[in-house]
């Protein structure tokens, strides 16, 4: 099973164990807490839903799967 997953159109990924989060935090970002890194995606204006059927989904409109080059434009 997948931690992490990206949407088939890869304008949005999917957080599905969030235990399993934990060694990809702490090497990536430093944090140790979900919490935390869902504060600093909300920091960058990325915007989850919380309830339904598409919990959990995570988006930015320049987050996008293969387009690396325009993340840089992404702001605090």
């Amino acid at each position: 099973s997948h931690i992490v997953s990206w949407s088939i159109d890869g304008l949005s990924f999917k957080i599905h164990d969030n235990k399993l989060m934990i060694p990809i935090m702490t090497q990536y970002f430093r944090q140790t807490k979900y919490k935390s890194l869902l504060r600093q995606l909300q920091g960058y204006n990325f915007t989850r839903i919380t309830r339904g059927e598409n919990k959990g989904i995570v988006s930015h409109p320049l987050f996008i799967r293969g387009k690396h080059d325009i993340c840089s434009q992404m702001k605090r």
